[in-house]
Parts: C-alpha cells; structure tokens; sequence
C-alpha cells in the first residue's frame, strides 16, 4: 500500500499542475485554433475540389469546423473532469454538468452542419427546432447550475487523520478514469481512420463514470456510515445515470432529461443540507444544559425576603 500511495503521489499532483497551469491552457487554446483552422481549410479544399480526399476527410464542410472543435473542446473538458474528481463528488458532479451543457452546445452545432441555406428555410424547420431545443437546454443546465454551486456547503466526511488517505485513494481511481478515458479516445480514432466515420463515446464515459461513482461510493463506507453522507453519494451516482441517459436519449428528450438531471441535482445538495443541519441542531439541543436551553429561573415567592446581591 505505502508503493502505491508514493507512486499515485509522484504522478496525479505533478500531472494535474502541468494541465491545470497558465502554458498548458495557452497550448490548448492554440490547438482549439489550430484545430479550426485546418478543418476549414481541409472544408475549402472539399469544396472547390481541389483534391480528392478519402473517407472522413472528404465529408468535411464549413460548418462542421465548429462542430470538430466543440469535439475537442469537450475532450479538454473531460480530462479536466478526472482532476476534479478527488477534489469532492459534488464539484465532480458540477464538471459533469458542466459537460453536458457543452454536449447540449454542440448538439445544436452539429444540427446546424446539416442546414443548407439555398433551400428555404420552410423546409428545414425540424433542423430549426433540434437547434432550438438543445440550445434552450443547454442554456437552462448552465442557469441551474449556477443555483447548484449556490447551494453547495462542503463537509468533510472523514476524520482529519484519515482525509490523507481517503484523497489518495480517490486519486488512484481518478488515474484509472484517465488511462481509461485515454483508450476510449485511442479507440474512437482507430475506427474513424479504419472506417471513415467518426463515432464518439462520450455516453461510454459517463458509464465510465458511473462506475467510477459506485467505486467511491464503497470506498466512502471504509471512512463514513453516516446516513445522509451515504444517501448524497448514493444519488450523485443517479445524477450521473441521469446525464447518461440524457446522452442516449433522442432530440427533445434529451434537453428534458439533461434539465432534469441538474434539478435533481440540486435537490440532493440542497436537502442533504438541511438534513445535516437539522441533525446538528438536534444533537447540540441533547448535549446543551438546561439554562443554555432556554429554561429560566422560577420568580420568587410571594413575601419572599429578597436575594442578597454581592
């Protein structure tokens, strides 16, 4: 255990300062730009056919340049995700919201490709309202996402002695999402170039994470046994179905379950605080004596001789 504990320790926090640092987000911005710009170049190159290119690369057009950046752009995204994980479940939760407005984003994107603005716009109005949707739900995930940080108080669930271990732990199984999330990616690229068409596994993922999610769920019982700490992490790994199936689901019904989802979420945060104070207001009324506890002194009897003051 203590081999394992050194080498999780000489590889998540470097690693997560080289991402997370001021070079690495400037080199990502350029490879978003750099990224745009050869699919628009390779879009004028299909489009005034100056070269015949195979497969995937000979589909590319101008409006699907946005669409493989947006691509990237949620790749990025996911890979920040893992970092986040060891932090604490519910900004993990908030990260995987966070993604699945940008999924929401590009969605109406990738709907937008596929509009032709030579035909009139009466026959393309089913495109319209695909737009119109996932655009509108990926613009109430970011409002209510915002209610859900709002609602957020963060409690450690485990002894001070034993956080250490508890983050490592999370680190290792943070590490494993990440090898994972990397060979779904290395997947996703063999068979685009294998058959020409490009399939992501973005909904693979999120199964990833829900397991991930059940993982730390057990592990939480090693530290805690505490009922509402229990029944927060038991539901976050149900707002992570919930998101999974919003990826699954077909246009319309996906916006609504994507809504759903952060509600739910919200709700789980919000009501497992209240729990918690109301079962810390109750132990310190137990524990309190009775004249912190509000009870006051009997008034003397009538004809009472009054009490010496010293």
């Amino acid at each position: 255990m203590k081999y394992l504990t050194a080498l999780v320790q000489s590889i998540f926090p470097p690693l997560r300062a080289f991402w997370e640092s001021r070079r690495t987000a400037y080199y990502l911005s350029v490879a978003l730009v750099v990224t745009f710009g050869l699919s628009m170049g390779l879009a004028l190159v299909n489009h005034w056919h100056l070269l015949e290119m195979p497969g995937l690369l000979g589909r590319c057009h101008f409006l699907q340049a946005v669409e493989v950046s947006f691509t990237l752009l949620l790749f990025f995204e996911m890979v920040s995700l893992v970092f986040v994980i060891p932090d604490s479940i519910a900004n993990s939760i908030g990260k995987q919201i966070e993604i699945l407005s940008l999924i929401l984003l590009r969605s109406s994107f990738k709907e937008f490709s596929h509009y032709h603005f030579e035909r009139p716009l009466q026959s393309q109005l089913e495109s319209v309202y695909k737009m119109v949707s996932d655009g509108g739900g990926a613009l109430l995930v970011f409002l209510l996402l915002s209610l859900y940080y709002g609602v957020q108080r963060h409690r450690a669930i485990t002894q001070q002695g034993d956080q250490a271990g508890f983050v490592q732990l999370k680190q290792f199984i943070s590490l494993l999402v990440l090898v994972a999330l990397l060979l779904l990616i290395g997947q996703d690229v063999y068979q685009a170039l294998r058959t020409g068409h490009w399939v992501q596994s973005i909904d693979r993922f999120y199964l990833l994470l829900i397991y991930a999610d059940v993982l730390f769920l057990l592990v939480a019982f090693r530290y805690t046994l505490h009922y509402p700490d229990i029944f927060r992490y038991s539901a976050f790994v149900l707002v992570t179905v919930f998101i999974r199936f919003s990826l699954l689901a077909p246009v319309y019904y996906n916006a609504l379950l994507g809504v759903f989802s952060v509600m739910f979420a919200i709700a789980v945060v919000y009501f497992h605080t209240v729990f918690t104070d109301g079962r810390l207001a109750y132990i310190a009324r137990r524990q309190a004596p009775p004249a912190a506890a509000g009870e006051t002194a009997a008034p003397p009897a009538v004809g009472a001789p009054p009490t010496p003051r010293g």
